[in-house]
């Protein structure tokens, strides 16, 4: 009966050293990947922001932007707010998308069913676009992109102020869109 209990305490012994060699091999695991890897930081630099709109549609930013917001839209479409890092008229926008069936009832960052926008028409690729600008208090300017890609509303939106003309301002928020949208 002794040598069962001296087998039984060597085999103890056995695992208790076992164990405590494996978890000092997990805590120099953990040690090693929370090191800073310069490597990722170099790499970090280079990556493309994207945003998804849709399955089909990316918002890739040739410019550099802060995300300030998202969220759903009907559980069907995704909304972003972000702050562009550009010397352009457009410093802030809200990119937003939703199905066929919610089109109608889209919750636009400003809607005024009184005043009548100046409307411009673009391509956009086999499509049209449009372009819708309204006035603002204080001299702002309201310019909403919309367009639609394999039964989705994409809308893109902004406020600025006032300085240029509504047409130029069209111009501007279509040019940005087709440099920063993939379609698949």
């Amino acid at each position: 009966m002794k040598w069962a209990i001296k087998i039984i305490f060597i085999f103890s012994l056995m695992i208790l050293v076992d164990c405590q060699s494996n978890k000092q091999i997990l805590l120099e695991n953990k040690a090693e990947t929370l090191k800073p890897n310069p490597n990722l930081d170099s790499k970090k630099s280079n990556l493309t922001k994207e945003l998804r709109l849709t399955y089909h549609a990316v918002w890739v930013a040739k410019e550099n932007f802060e995300l300030i917001k998202s969220g759903s839209i009907f559980g069907t479409g995704n909304s972003y707010e972000i702050r562009l890092e550009s010397d352009k008229q457009i410093q802030w926008m809200r990119l937003s998308s939703t199905d066929r069936e919610n089109q109608s009832r889209f919750p636009y960052f400003y809607q005024d069913e009184i005043q009548n926008p100046d409307v411009s028409y673009f391509v956009w690729g086999n499509k049209k676009c449009s372009v819708l600008v309204f006035s603002l208090p204080d001299t702002k300017l309201y310019a909403r992109w919309e367009g639609i890609h394999n039964g989705f509303l994409l809308v893109f939106e902004t406020v600025i102020p006032g300085q240029n003309g509504s047409k130029e301002l069209a111009k501007e928020l279509h040019q940005m869109v087709l440099q920063s949208l993939d379609l698949y």
